[in-house]
């Protein structure tokens, strides 16, 4: 999914199908969902501010890309299509859609300090989005602390809890695709590291099988870090350079004369593997793997780059669309 196709899909929230309807689900830690009761005349409001939202966070966002979430890497002003394993968490953005089975939060029984996250489904008569929206302590109001409100012209304890209703959120669902708005967000949370931490020990598989790391267990150590456990699992989908099998001693000798990293790679006796010793070294080499220093052909300039569009595909669709 681009931009454009994602624009597309949210169309319906600014010009339903009949009426847009909402829907408020509330998820417990034990990944249990009920139904938020919620009065009527309350509804519009807040179908209005989540509408908006999607609009200012998404649809407005002009100069945004849409990318595989698998080679998400430190380039702004993108979200990310999931194209990992679903951790059970987010699975409830489709379990909620036409499920007419799920309990009724009750006041009785259940508390808002016991709320994890919200889901809300907009739908008109023929689409649907349901987003979801991690509530931060701010947003329950006495889940911790000592409240106090007016009682005429003094302060009292206040004894119940609030729900504060916001306009963020971090994940939504349209169609089949689930796109994450913020990335730093689903590394605290969602189950994300237990996927990145499967997907990575792929990434490191495929550089163990070329044989051209000496101390491979020096990567192994940093797949308890997100960030870099990210890295490998870009490596794992997306390596241009393992996809079209660059020989050990091309790439070898690339790091030796490209100047963002000659001088700051260690090799083994023999010079036929990388003996990747510091973080530094760690870190250059993934760049490696993925292709991100470059030179311009115009200008004969080096750079680093993270974002790389692949230009053989744009050349196919244009031969295609003169075919037509």
């Amino acid at each position: 999914m681009n931009k454009a196709e994602l624009n597309q899909s949210l169309e319906f929230l600014n010009n339903p199908t009949g009426e847009l309807q909402i829907i408020m689900y509330a998820c417990f830690e034990e990944q249990a969902t009920k139904k938020l009761d919620i009065k009527a005349e309350d509804l519009p409001s807040i179908r209005r501010l989540f509408v908006d939202s999607v609009n200012n966070a998404i649809i407005s966002q002009e100069d945004f890309t849409v990318i595989p979430l698998s080679t998400a890497d430190e380039r702004g002003n993108c979200f990310y299509e999931y194209d990992l394993d679903l951790p059970d968490e987010l699975q409830v953005l489709e379990t909620v859609i036409g499920n007419d089975e799920i309990e009724i939060f009750n006041l009785n029984n259940d508390t808002f300090a016991e709320i994890d996250a919200l889901v809300i489904v907009l739908a008109d008569d023929n689409n649907e989005v349901s987003i979801y929206k991690k509530l931060s302590s701010v947003e329950v109001l006495g889940r911790g602390g000592y409240m106090l409100w007016k009682s005429n012209q003094r302060l009292e304890r206040f004894e119940e809890q609030l729900l504060r209703i916001s306009p963020s959120f971090q994940v939504l669902r349209v169609g089949e695709s689930v796109i994450i708005l913020n990335l730093k967000t689903i590394e605290k949370s969602f189950g994300f590291h237990d996927v990145i931490k499967r997907e990575a020990t792929i990434g490191l598989e495929a550089i163990n099988d070329m044989g051209i790391v000496s101390n491979i267990d020096t990567l192994k150590e940093l797949i308890e870090n997100v960030s870099f456990a990210r890295k490998l699992t870009k490596i794992a989908r997306n390596s241009p350079v393992i996809q079209r099998n660059i020989p050990n001693v091309s790439i070898i000798t690339f790091s030796r004369t490209h100047p963002a990293i000659r001088n700051k790679m260690r090799y083994t006796p023999d010079g036929t593997q990388f003996a990747l010793d510091t973080r530094v070294s760690k870190d250059l080499f993934v760049k490696l793997l993925n292709d991100d220093f470059l030179t311009s052909e115009l200008t004969q300039l080096y750079y680093d780059s993270l974002a790389k569009d692949n230009i053989e595909a744009e050349n196919e669709q244009i031969e295609n669309e003169a075919n037509e």
